[in-house]
């Protein structure tokens, strides 16, 4: 966390609670201030310490909003409190998010995994752009840990899954797939947006890194563009440096608002999984429809999977 302006961690209070976390991590308290100020500043002083940290390698220097703020780094920490990661980075978007993680990990001549799913824009970025950079990519069956093991090269990084696949909700076993990129030795990354933290921990099922689209869950009120990603102080370090090459910090007043949604996301959550799962139950009834695709449904292929990974559900 960056220095002088945060307090002490002793005064700290000592949270264990989803919802506890969900409140009040990260909260930074300057002024004896309820919620984080917005510090609407594109600098900050350029102290001894401050130069002193960066020029040792220190990401979270505040010295640039670009690589970092305070209310950046208020969010930062409850991401990670509540996924449980040991760092993370925050984005203007989604896409950045993804973007960054992708291009810190891959290099010309490198191959990539991915859902035949996956989200359009990750698809664009992947056989759009990746191609002029000497990326390769295989799209796999995100359903099937052998489909993916089959596409596996010997120039193979990265395993790239989402939790719950958009738009059409296929589930995967987060930790089969972990399992697997260990084994051979891959970085495996989850996008566990439509789960939220709520729903799934894959860090907790032993993935290396965690993407979400703030926009959706955790941002809560479609008022806010942004993106993040959590995982091992190695793999953030690494990703930070091309959040900064590229551009795409996120704004103080944006994160600002993302933690005011997240404050929220215990309570928000349970009931709108809870309207997802009942109005799949009623339509999958009706007589006028002929399939619903929802998790929370026995008739939903990856149904046993869904109850072990996301038990609570989505609302999606």
């Amino acid at each position: 966390m960056a220095e002088g302006y945060k307090m002490a961690e002793d005064s700290q209070p000592k949270l264990t609670g989803f919802g506890s976390k969900a409140v009040h991590s990260g909260t930074n308290h300057v002024g004896d201030a309820v919620n984080t100020p917005i510090f609407q500043s594109s600098t900050y002083k350029l102290t001894d310490e401050r130069y002193a940290g960066w020029a040792a390698g220190a990401h979270h220097a505040l010295l640039y909003t670009r690589i970092t703020s305070v209310n950046a780094e208020a969010v930062i920490e409850k991401i990670c409190s509540l996924e449980g990661a040991e760092d993370g980075e925050v984005f203007s978007s989604g896409m950045a998010a993804i973007s960054s993680t992708l291009m810190a990990l891959l290099s010309s001549g490198d191959h990539v995994v991915a859902s035949a799913d996956v989200y359009g824009g990750t698809y664009g970025l992947m056989t759009e752009e990746f191609p002029r950079f000497g990326i390769e990519v295989t799209m796999a069956d995100m359903t099937d840990v052998n489909s993916y093991e089959a596409a596996i090269q010997a120039n193979t990084k990265v395993l790239y899954i989402e939790t719950l696949t958009n738009p059409v909700l296929k589930v995967c076993d987060v930790e089969a797939m972990a399992t697997l990129a260990k084994k051979h030795g891959l970085i495996c990354i989850i996008d566990n947006t439509f789960t939220s933290p709520w729903g799934c921990n894959p860090l907790s099922l032993g993935a290396d890194l965690v993407i979400h689209s703030t926009t959706k869950y955790l941002g809560g009120h479609s008022d806010i563009i942004g993106g993040a990603v959590v995982g091992s102080r190695e793999h953030i370090e690494n990703i930070f440096h091309r959040k900064v090459h590229f551009g795409g910090s996120a704004d103080p007043n944006s994160c600002f608002l993302l933690e005011r949604g997240m404050r929220t996301l215990h309570v928000r959550m349970p009931k709108i999984c809870a309207n997802a799962a009942e109005l799949a139950k009623r339509l999958e009834n009706h007589p006028m429809i002929e399939r619903v695709n929802h998790p929370t449904l026995e008739s939903h292929p990856q149904y046993e999977v869904a109850q072990r990974i996301m038990p609570k559900g989505t609302g999606m």
